[in-house]
């Protein structure tokens, strides 16, 4: 069982690894050679380091003694973000201040999710949520006697890691606040918070959300112009319908690796955010449908690997990550085919980005490390199981014969 359950989601990873070089191949060679390529390679391989060594080395639940620390980092992280972020929007302050704060390089795509460090950025937003889904884990199992309190049970662990998702959300990264805010409501629930607490904090949640894309007349447009991109197709719709034109003229089986038009002149992002539309402008429905089937493999083996582990803490770890890895499948599928309005969410391993990338194998790490403990906690219990006894009627057997003779 829990070979078969490693195997799955191995297997389900790497053919995701290679779908997304293939197609990040396809989508930036004529414009950026093999530079982006070879990035992308580097970062699956500084992502593919950090998951073995968690995968084989460490124990989950000794990163969960530490997943307080993690999310105080990067809630530090987000807080620069979010103040650079606000102040780049006063009227009043120079923008000569906040073009040239640290690290930062004004807003990018209407917001403030990345950190220049030299050559790379680091989204540490796709951080934040590993380590939300750590402390939580953690947390909600030790204080299992607490969950039904409101301050020990919900305020504390749910304040901490609310506060994280509000950094976020000051960021600009409503889309990632979103996912964040979801997984922590899911694992609240499965832990065993009141259920009148999690409904307190939805509202609170879903009245936050509705002022920030009140606020934003860009978020306002795309609601209003997903439904029928055609109709705006030169201005808020453009890239949502170029998408649909991508999807629509792959058919059943596409018209070919490399072999995309719309990737070359009209769609933007379509190496990030939008490679779903040209994987299907290329390899056709049964392309997209393939992806789809390998992102349910990967959610499928989070959630087997939660039944197999030995404790709460491993079963919550799986459960977040597959929930998480699940929502980012489902909203960018959705943006990309125009079921939901466009918002800045990459294809899981699949899309070009380093902080995806690796943050993402991590996760992947982590669950391989439950299912590892699982199986040596096994085989620690089956090896100090008793040997059973002979079974009576050959120890009659044998009395039998022995008096013939």
């Amino acid at each position: 069982m829990h070979r078969s359950a490693r195997t799955l989601l191995t297997v389900c990873v790497v053919l995701l690894l290679v779908i997304g070089v293939s197609m990040l191949y396809s989508t930036s060679y004529t414009a950026w050679g093999e530079s982006l390529l070879k990035r992308q390679l580097l970062w699956i391989g500084a992502g593919a380091v950090g998951a073995l060594v968690i995968a084989w080395r460490l124990d989950y639940r000794v990163l969960g003694k530490y997943s307080w620390w993690l999310l105080g980092m990067f809630a530090l992280l987000l807080g620069y973000l979010a103040l650079a972020n606000i102040l780049y929007r006063l009227s009043f302050v120079p923008k000569s201040i906040t073009d040239h704060m640290p690290f930062i390089a004004g807003l990018t795509k209407g917001s403030s999710r990345w950190l220049r460090i030299w050559k790379f950025s680091l989204q540490p937003s796709e951080f934040a949520k590993l380590a939300i889904v750590l402390l939580l884990a953690n947390y909600l199992p030790r204080h299992a006697r607490h969950t039904r309190e409101f301050y020990r049970g919900f305020l504390k662990p749910l304040g901490a890691v609310g506060l994280v998702v509000a950094l976020i959300l000051l960021g600009g990264d409503l889309s990632t606040t979103a996912i964040a805010g979801c997984t922590v409501g899911a694992l609240a629930f499965i832990g065993g918070v009141r259920l009148r607490y999690l409904v307190l904090i939805t509202i609170l949640g879903l009245s936050l959300a509705i002022g920030a894309i009140a606020s934003s007349e860009e978020r306002i447009s795309r609601i209003t112009s997903y439904r029928n991109p055609e109709s705006v197709q030169q201005t808020d719709g453009y890239q949502l319908w170029h998408s649909q034109l991508a999807l629509g003229s792959g058919g059943w089986t596409g018209l070919g690796f490399t072999q995309s038009r719309m990737k070359r002149y009209y769609l933007p992002e379509a190496h990030t955010d939008f490679i779903v539309a040209i994987i299907g402008e290329e390899l056709g429905f049964v392309g997209v449908a393939g992806l789809v089937v390998l992102y349910l493999g990967v959610v499928a083996a989070g959630l087997w690997m939660a039944v197999l582990a030995v404790d709460r803490e491993g079963a919550l770890i799986c459960c977040g990550v597959a929930l998480s890895f699940g929502l980012h499948a489902l909203i960018n599928i959705s943006v990309v085919s125009g079921f939901c309005p466009t918002t800045g969410v990459t294809a899981p391993l699949v899309s070009y980005g380093g902080s995806s990338i690796v943050s993402t194998l991590l996760s992947m790490g982590l669950m391989l490390s439950v299912v590892r403990v699982a199986e040596q906690e096994h085989a620690k219990a089956s090896a100090a199981a008793p040997v059973p006894a002979e079974r009576p009627f050959r120890q009659l057997a044998y009395r039998r014969r022995n008096r013939s003779k």
